[in-house]
């Protein structure tokens, strides 16, 4: 009789104990919770604060939260900080996002769609005018401007670029990494590279703001996906929910538009529903750009 009471009494701790940590994991993001939400860019932190921060507000009045801006330098950090919990949600470019979902530590909110209504753009490889290259094959041997090593349109689809054209950039080219689109471009012009390379559409922008006259683009990528709002995995399905359906509906709302409007200076149009079939893009450039 002790004995089975014994056992029935271990089993009610068991039970409890399983109770508690049920309640633990549901609790883990109470109401009352700020959201951290990391911004992965190559902006300045100062600048990166002030492109985002309307967007936190509007996100913060439409969830009933506190949205704190985080700033992550790499994909490293932004990792450790998913691993950590010390971030909630994060923008990151479409290769980054794919390493998260590929560690099984991110699930998607929203996706960027560009200024040209898509969610999916491409890279360009560009030269000075007098520099007498049209191809890509002459640029075996020569420098050549990337923007990061973790970038989507700043080195995976670029590099994927030159592979398919026989080119090992990690073999037959040094690859150079500015951290900086004004610098890619600068260094071109100034002849410290051979050759620069960069976002199609941030190219455009950039010529914008800065006399490219002097440049001609030699080649183009094949398509890479846009950026990606994720969110940590382990978060409740009701937030997931919530925060996917504010950002994809912004282009509805007055305030929202608004909002829009002022972040396209970042090539940004609107959110989008996320497409799972970016992926298989991501991972088809990371074939073609022989990533390990």
């Amino acid at each position: 009789m002790y004995h089975g009471t014994r056992q029935c009494s271990r089993f009610l701790s068991i039970i409890a104990v399983l109770l508690l940590s049920g309640l633990s994991t549901q609790s883990a993001f109470s109401s009352n919770d700020s959201i951290k939400m990391a911004i992965i860019s190559l902006a300045p932190p100062a600048k990166i604060y002030r492109q985002w921060q309307e967007f936190a507000d509007y996100l913060s009045s439409k969830t009933g939260r506190e949205v704190k801006i985080i700033v992550p330098r790499g994909f490293k950090k932004i990792k450790s900080a998913v691993e950590d919990k010390t971030v909630d949600i994060f923008y990151v470019n479409s290769h980054i996002f794919y390493k998260l979902t590929e560690a099984q530590k991110a699930e998607p909110l929203a996706q960027m769609m560009n200024l040209d209504g898509s969610i999916y753009s491409n890279s360009v490889m560009f030269v000075r005018k007098d520099s007498g290259i049209d191809s890509l094959q002459q640029l075996k041997g020569e420098k050549i401007a990337f923007v990061a090593p973790m970038g989507a349109g700043g080195y995976l689809a670029p590099r994927a670029a030159f592979y398919d054209a026989g080119i090992q950039t990690k073999v037959d080219t040094e690859e150079k990494f500015t951290k900086n689109l004004t610098s890619s471009v600068h260094k071109v012009l100034l002849g410290d590279v051979k050759a620069g390379t960069m976002c199609g559409l941030n190219y455009k922008l950039m010529s914008e703001r800065i006399k490219t006259g002097d440049l001609k683009i030699i080649a183009s990528s094949a398509d890479y996906p846009e950026n990606v709002f994720g969110i940590r995995a382990d978060l409740p399905a009701a937030l997931k929910k919530q925060i996917s359906e504010v950002m994809i509906g912004m282009d509805k709302d007055i305030n929202g538009r608004k909002i829009l409007d002022g972040m396209k200076g970042m090539k940004i149009k609107k959110f989008v529903k996320y497409d799972p079939e970016t992926e298989h893009t991501t991972r088809a450039l990371r074939k073609s750009a022989d990533f390990k």
